[in-house]
């Protein structure tokens, strides 16, 4: 019986969950080559982990805004006090952010209109921030707009990361993912944060990074998780193809599936 992937090869840069997709891809008739492009690490000695929890409990602080679920983990195993962190109304920026906060027995958090960085400042513009602390749960890079949007309502910030990005996988295994990618070798690319395709460009050799970028606008299907995520690729230069409506594995395979789905009738109907 045909599957709606049959001789698609789909290229996966999944660092936490890479055999469950790969299952799910497989599942659908489709060959997958998997290369972790990143994964998220504690910061040295959870120093800024310390001083995160310094902050709320030496001063007042009046919000606390998570971006992520892994952050929420890394603070609170590093420094075990949910109840410092509940003296502070807390936004979460999305659904990963707000579980892992329950699981420490914090609820009663703001969750963000959308789970996207305009989404945390459309929902603090109600708020009456001038004036106000706010505390940032950062995540391996800068946020200037978070920043300056917060201060221009007033707000006094403060951000720290309690994480930082690396490459999960070694240089010859990259290197063999971008050859495959410039051989014509990959139908597909999924991407679940923003910064494993920035690692993937890195990764190309100074004078391959143009082609490597027209490869996977023009040849490539890329396969985009979350506005996030796709807001950074578009940043890079990469305009996702596939882009499914909830951020999870399964509807972004089930997204896939359409997609190659639909192409192959597109391919097989004779034209008048």
């Amino acid at each position: 019986m045909t599957k709606p992937l049959d001789g698609v090869r789909v290229a996966i840069t999944e660092n936490r969950y890479p055999e469950q997709l790969a299952q799910l891809l497989e599942r659908q008739g489709a060959t997958v080559h998997s290369c972790p492009l990143l994964r998220e690490t504690p910061v040295e000695d959870a120093a800024n982990a310390s001083r995160f929890m310094e902050i709320c409990e030496s001063t007042k602080v009046d919000f606390i805004i998570f971006y992520t679920g892994v952050g929420v983990e890394f603070l609170l195993r590093a420094a075990n006090k949910p109840e410092v962190l509940k003296r502070s109304k807390i936004i979460a920026r999305g659904p990963k952010a707000v579980n892992a906060l329950r699981k420490f027995g914090i609820q009663g958090e703001i969750t963000a209109d959308s789970p996207t960085t305009e989404g945390i400042l459309q929902t603090l513009a109600r708020e009456d921030l001038r004036g106000k602390s706010v505390l940032i749960q950062r995540y391996g890079q800068d946020n200037q707009e978070i920043q300056s949007g917060l201060e221009s309502m007033g707000a006094r910030v403060t951000g720290l990361s309690l994480y930082r990005y690396e490459r999960a996988s070694d240089t010859a295994t990259i290197a063999e993912l971008v050859r495959k990618i410039m051989n014509r070798e990959v139908d597909a690319i999924t991407f679940t944060s923003g910064p494993q395709a920035r690692f993937l460009l890195e990764a190309a050799p100074q004078t391959d990074g143009e082609a490597l970028l027209k490869q996977l606008n023009e040849l490539v299907v890329v396969v985009s998780i979350g506005e996030v995520t796709s807001r950074t690729l578009r940043d890079l230069g990469i305009e996702p193809r596939i882009v499914p409506e909830e951020p999870k594995m399964g509807p972004m395979v089930k997204a896939m599936a359409n997609f190659f789905e639909k192409r192959s009738k597109e391919c097989s109907t004779p034209s008048s």
